[in-house]
């Protein structure tokens, strides 16, 4: 408990301070978290099967982060070198399978391929919500999403050890043991409490039902996000995806609800602005 608490006040600290000091560390630490959950994907899923593609498809994740950051910063011009380096790392990959000699090589390209879409994407789209149209930082906007999530988490957990342990209604005991209603519905709870607190301090600067609408879409989309990842665990015969924060397990542990959840929250803030 003590090495879960301490790991995850520094994860807290670091996440903190690169969404609220200055937009090059926000890019570091974005940056290194998405290499981060891709090596880790690719430990949990590949092992050590064609090292050079991981190493292309770490790149291409990376060069998509970077790329999508200096695009909202600076403008799509600014960035072109990035976006017209892109096809370079992903086709280097897929020459890397066309010269794998193993006999199942296409479908372990599945699982090279995936954390594209499964972790680089939704990190990349955090940028467009980072940097408003002129480019001006705003990681507020993420801070406060990242609120309602921990809140939620929170909220699943203390409900659910309470509450969906023993007598409780299982959620998918296939996929994961320990969620229950219960616990789902002390996520709802919970993050609604905090949009409406978050929404009186005037740190979510829409009307309250659409503060609402933000915290509903964070808890059931972030709860998928969960279940996702421990299908994954569960598939690939592991317990964590990690070892870099105690008593946690990897950055994919303890993002694996963002995945999901942050990209359609991010798509619903960025259609209110945009209406606004």
């Amino acid at each position: 408990m003590v090495k879960r608490s301490l790991s995850g006040l520094v994860f807290l600290v670091l996440m903190i301070a690169g969404l609220l000091l200055h937009p090059f560390g926000y890019a570091a630490l974005m940056t290194a978290c998405v290499g981060i959950m891709v090596i880790e994907f690719y430990r949990m899923s590949l092992g050590s099967w064609n090292r050079t593609g991981q190493i292309f498809g770490f790149l291409s994740s990376v060069m998509l982060m970077l790329a999508t950051y200096v695009m909202a910063r600076y403008g799509t011009w600014t960035a072109k070198y990035f976006l017209l380096s892109l096809p370079l790392p992903v086709t280097a990959a897929w020459i890397s399978v066309l010269f794998n000699k193993s006999e199942d090589a296409y479908r372990s390209a599945a699982f090279l391929f995936l954390p594209l879409v499964y972790i680089a994407v939704p990190f990349s789209m955090f940028n467009f919500l980072v940097f408003n149209s002129l480019g001006m930082f705003q990681g507020m906007y993420l801070l406060v999403l990242f609120i309602l999530l921990w809140v939620s988490d929170v909220g699943g957990y203390l409900i659910g050890m309470g509450f969906g342990q023993k007598n409780g209604h299982k959620m998918c005991p296939a996929i994961s043991p320990k969620k229950s209603w219960e616990g789902f519905a002390g996520s709802l709870v919970f993050s609604l409490a905090a949009a409406l607190v978050l929404f009186k301090l005037e740190m979510l600067p829409f009307s309250w039902y659409h503060c609402v609408i933000l915290a509903l879409i964070i808890s059931v989309f972030g709860v998928i996000g969960d279940l996702t990842e421990s299908a994954m665990k569960r598939y690939f015969g592991v317990k964590d995806a990690g070892k870099i924060m105690p008593g946690h397990g990897g950055l994919l542990d303890r993002f694996d609800g963002a995945l999901i959840a942050m990209p359609v929250a991010i798509v619903y803030v960025l259609f209110i602005l945009l209406r606004g």
